[in-house]
């Protein structure tokens, strides 16, 4: 396809590239924002949103399971974990119809393909069925995220997932193994934990979240003792 000229092209349409785009269009730049799946990337389709929406779900089955606590009567409350799936899917559904709308709104030529640089500032993108167009700009922003990292040894299918399967399922699983205890490996434990699950965490350093202020993961820990979650640290998988 002949070239087209922008100001600017982004690659990635997750939050660093749809946010850079947005504003450059705003500024009155001419931009293309190439993605080469959904927009809003890894964080709205397959990370942080999703799993806020399971975290929240799993917190009021909590709740409603220790409703007596509070002097409430209530049966004994099940997950019905499709219901669970739906209205994730519903919350990101709604994102990514907004982030479309916002991307007309704003005259950003969104092209769904894989993005790659050539001479100069040129980006060819190549769309899914192999047809390539190659644009000229002015500017180029690398936004192309991220993906799970998966470990040596292990075959990804059937009880192996990364969280990109785990935001899949179509059930609570009996036991859950984390390999992880960074904070997204806390999230999908303390989610299936409160949903019913036997989850263990395994860690390779010395404590869980090592990131964090050790006060703030001392929480952390308090709480997932309390839910059940065996956590063990220092060891190797």
């Amino acid at each position: 396809m002949s070239d087209a000229a922008y100001d600017l092209a982004v690659i990635g349409g997750g939050p660093g590239g749809y946010a850079a785009a947005f504003y450059a269009a705003s500024a009155g730049m001419k931009v293309a924002l190439i993605e080469k799946d959904t927009i809003g990337g890894t964080c709205l389709n397959r990370g942080c949103i999703p799993a806020k929406a399971f975290l929240e779900s799993a917190a009021v089955f909590r709740h409603v399971a220790h409703a007596k606590d509070f002097g409430i009567e209530a049966s004994a409350p099940a997950v019905n974990f499709a219901v669970t799936q739906a209205r994730k899917q519903t919350i990101v559904n709604g994102l990514v119809k907004g982030l479309t709308g916002l991307t007309k709104a704003k005259k950003v030529t969104y092209l769904l393909g894989t993005g790659s640089l050539g001479a100069g500032r040129s980006v060819t993108v190549r769309a899914a069925d192999g047809k390539t167009q190659t644009l000229n700009a002015t500017n180029v922003v690398l936004a192309s995220g991220s993906v799970p990292r998966t470990i040596p040894g292990f075959t990804l299918g059937g009880a192996v997932m990364t969280s990109d399967e785990v935001l899949a399922l179509d059930k609570v699983p009996s036991r859950i193994a984390v390999i992880g205890g960074g904070a997204i490996g806390c999230e999908f434990a303390s989610c299936f934990a409160d949903l019913g699950a036997n989850v263990t965490i395994l860690e390779g350093l010395p404590k869980i979240l090592p990131g964090l202020d050790p006060d703030v993961a001392n929480v952390v820990v308090k709480s997932f003792k309390k839910r059940n979650i065996d956590i063990r640290t220092g060891v190797k998988v």
